[in-house]
């Protein structure tokens, strides 16, 4: 008989929460509805309280996207354009333009909690670290593939805005477009 990981439904459940709903739209009623755990189970796994959990939600997201990026295997910054664009494109349809980078929805409604917008900055940092990583192993210069990972990441955040916003991807394919024209 497989045991529930209580802790990482409510994680997953706060990562989907926070991609919808954004930090206000989080609350552990909700996680606690939306993935049918114990009320009572919410300070023993945080008892940091939501913060705690919106923090390691964060986390859990940052480590599993710098992975896929870390996966990337590109013969040109071309290519690595693509698979990138593509995979956030793939992600907001998936969710029929209802959600958006929970990790940027963190950013933006961090409101005063510093340690909210700290674990949000570290993310981005990472991803674009693996991203800059990701242009190198490509072909490009370090110097170039710094650049071209920080305007990846800031065009496809827009981008997912943009997105929902329209409820169209057409973002993402001028954007691909666009970059692909950059990176060379």
């Amino acid at each position: 008989m497989n045991r529930r990981n209580v802790r990482q439904e409510m994680v997953n459940g706060a990562i989907g929460l926070l991609a919808e709903k954004g930090v206000q739209g989080t609350s552990f009623a909700v996680v606690t509805e939306t993935t049918n755990t114990p009320r009572g189970s919410i300070y023993h796994h945080f008892p940091g309280g939501k913060n705690e959990l919106i923090e390691e939600a964060v986390a859990s997201l940052g480590s599993l996207v710098t992975s896929l990026i870390d996966a990337v295997d590109a013969s040109s910054p071309s290519q690595v354009v693509e698979q990138f664009v593509e995979s956030w494109r793939a992600l907001i349809l998936a969710n029929n333009f209802a959600s958006n980078c929970a990790v940027a929805n963190v950013s933006l409604g961090a409101g005063d909690e510093d340690s909210l917008t700290t674990s949000a900055h570290e993310v981005f940092k990472n991803w674009q670290h693996a991203l800059a990583r990701a242009f190198e192993r490509s072909g490009a210069k370090r110097k170039d593939a710094v650049d071209f990972a920080a305007v990846c990441l800031a065009s496809v955040e827009g981008a997912m805005i943009l997105g929902r916003a329209s409820g169209s991807d057409e973002v993402f394919k001028a954007l691909s477009r666009q970059l692909k024209k950059i990176v060379g």
